[in-house]
């Protein structure tokens, strides 16, 4: 399971602060597909984690997923100048990145 800790910790901040982002963006307006990334990116960073947890033997397919929904929240949060967009934003692209070198590494 070791292999996977720096993914899941990176999934699950990502998670925390889309939910973050999610909430303040509850009553705000958004000109792009901000906040609907943000529930799409909790959903597979929740599964990717799990799959990881259980050395699921589609874990490298969760995470390059992941990647890719995460690479596409952390465009649209970043066009925000919310502080809670930037840190969403932040925290997908760590995310995505190591999804990325998961699904490589595990494919």
């Amino acid at each position: 399971m070791s292999q996977y800790s720096s993914c899941i910790e990176a999934c699950q901040k990502c998670v925390v602060e889309c939910v973050e982002c999610l909430d303040a963006m509850a009553t705000m307006e958004s000109s792009n597909e901000c906040p609907r990334c943000c529930v799409e990116c909790i959903d597979i960073c929740e599964l990717c984690i799990k799959a990881m947890a259980r050395d699921s033997k589609f874990a490298s397919e969760y995470c390059r997923l992941c990647a890719k929904i995460c690479e596409w929240c952390a465009d649209q949060c970043a066009a925000h100048d919310h502080d809670h967009c930037k840190k969403c934003a932040d925290a997908c692209r760590t995310c995505a990145k190591e999804c990325q070198e998961m699904s490589g590494a595990a494919a």
